[in-house]
């Protein structure tokens, strides 16, 4: 999920980034769409993210940006390939956005809870069938269910990625808004 996360961020980089080789006033434009997505991903999305709702306000700006760019038309070959590959990068980047946001309520199924539950109590039931000494028997049993245990709880805490304390977090985002976005924002 972190990777995609990432590959959506380094998208968005790198459409910012080219919209510098457009004509103003679109190239300002542009750049003030993709800030404003940016600060909502980041603000909105995330939040909302974390209560497992996905809102509509980033799908909406999107499609202010692409309808910005669909308006455009090229008037030299050179605009023509970077506005082709500008494209490309958009539509990459709202597929990483649609991964992200199926994986808001992702979360493995109730199955593999009652597989994961019930294998826990197979393996603590054999280690009592073991015929050992009390002692090492005692042992033996604390460490293998107290690994279990974390082990459940590891896989309940990563359960929903994009939810919780243990959750992927929009750092790649505000890098990208640090390191590229910034410094071109008006004061």
């Amino acid at each position: 999920m972190h990777d995609n996360i990432s590959r959506e961020a380094s998208s968005l980089s790198t459409i910012y980034r080219s919209t510098d080789g457009y004509p103003e006033p679109l190239r300002s434009e542009l750049k003030a769409e993709l800030r404003d997505y940016t600060h909502y991903v980041i603000e909105k999305d995330w939040p909302a993210h974390r209560r497992g709702s996905v809102p509509e306000g980033g799908e909406h700006r999107l499609q202010v940006i692409r309808a910005t760019l669909m308006s455009y038309e090229p008037a030299t070959k050179t605009q023509e390939l970077l506005h082709t590959e500008l494209l490309h990068y958009l539509d990459e980047m709202m597929v990483h956005r649609e991964q992200r946001m199926e994986a808001v309520n992702a979360a493995i199924p109730g199955v593999m809870w009652y597989m994961v539950v019930i294998g826990a109590l197979l393996t603590i039931v054999f280690l009592w069938m073991l015929h050992m000494e009390p002692i090492p028997q005692i042992i033996l049993g604390g460490i293998t269910a107290f690994f279990l245990g974390i082990m459940i709880f590891l896989i309940y805490a990563m359960d929903h990625p994009l939810q919780g304390a243990v959750s992927v977090s929009p750092e790649s985002f505000r890098s990208v808004y640090d390191l590229v976005m910034k410094w071109d924002e008006p004061a």
